[in-house]
């Protein structure tokens, strides 16, 4: 494990230019304009804060109200620009998930969409763009991994694209198959007691992250394999069991790697120039582990394929051993 996060890491120090795919989009959302939708999500939460003041019990009210405060919080720092940072396949981001009010050059330019129909139009295109951006990078980085180098071509950019929006669609329709009657049941344990409601929702979500850790790898599959997002999904779960051990820890590490220097990075104030180095240390660090990932992602399947290969040819070497003894027989 140690030798493939190190490799990852070696790898993007010599192809450098790679960082700027997340230097430049957090640089983008930290000092360019940002989109805003307070004024058109505010009487919705307040209504609904309010609703839930009402029926809130004296034991629940001081929770009640920090939801209320935490809402208020989430739709004034809510920066629309910020969703060009797309999951599974994107580009990294650590000011996206900051969404910083301010930077060096002051509160900057903010723009409020005047309507839904805007917010939906706005939200397509940056996806869109977001989408695209991310296939290029992980196309230039699953190829300075790959042992025979490659060329890019438009047909792979466009397949790449095309699949990971397919890939994107496939997650939403899982975790809302999982998520809806979830939160059914957690509303209902949280309205017969809310201490129950919290243990549920904790466990749930320990659940949650066991169901999605053999997808961990289903964008390497579009990239290393040129699958389809289906297959690729697949293909990802079936490495993943033959692995869960070691990816499992794997995937920790990188993990704690990325969460704990995120620490380090976000700790200047956004109104700093020194915000620019976390920033660089982010782009160097979460790429050196995305890397890794499609390095660990090849040699797992070299190893399945092997072992593949081993069981066929013992299940073959079974069954002409039988057909021997019984011809003998």
């Amino acid at each position: 494990m140690f030798p493939t996060l190190l490799k990852g890491f070696n790898t993007i120090a010599n192809h450098w230019y790679l960082i700027l795919f997340p230097f430049i989009m957090d640089i983008g959302l930290w000092l360019g304009p940002k989109i805003k939708v307070k004024t058109l999500l505010l009487p919705f939460i307040t209504t609904m804060t309010q609703n839930v003041l009402k029926i809130s019990t004296p034991e629940m009210l001081p929770t009640a109200k920090s939801y209320q405060a935490l809402w208020d919080q989430l739709i004034t720092q809510f920066n629309l620009t910020s969703m060009l940072r797309t999951f599974p396949i994107g580009v990294p981001s650590i000011i996206a998930r900051q969404s910083p009010l301010t930077s060096p050059l002051g509160p900057g330019v903010s723009y409020e969409l005047p309507s839904i129909n805007w917010v939906f139009i706005t939200l397509g295109i940056l996806l869109l763009v977001g989408f695209l951006l991310g296939s290029i990078y992980f196309i230039l980085v699953s190829q300075v991994t790959a042992p025979e180098k490659s060329k890019m071509s438009l047909k792979d950019v466009f397949s790449a694209y095309l699949q990971s929006l397919v890939m994107f669609c496939l997650m939403i329709i899982l975790l809302v198959l999982i998520a809806v009657p979830l939160l059914m049941v957690l509303s209902i344990l949280s309205l017969i007691s809310l201490g129950i409601g919290q243990f549920v929702m904790l466990v749930a979500a320990f659940m949650l992250l066991w169901l999605l850790m053999p997808l961990v790898f289903s964008p390497h599959g579009v990239f290393v394999l040129k699958q389809k997002a289906l297959p690729s999904m697949l293909i990802s779960v079936r490495l993943v069991r033959l692995f869960l051990p070691g990816t499992g820890l794997f995937v920790m590490t990188s993990i704690l790697i990325s969460e704990g220097l995120n620490m380090l990075w976000t700790l200047p104030a956004s109104n700093s120039w020194m915000t620019m180095i976390g920033i660089g240390g982010h782009a160097f660090i979460i790429t050196g582990l995305l890397a890794a990932s499609f390095i660990y992602y090849r040699e797992g399947l070299k190893w399945m394929q092997d072992n593949l290969q081993k069981m066929a040819e013992a299940t073959k070497m079974q069954q002409e051993n039988g057909g021997t003894t019984l011809e003998q027989q």
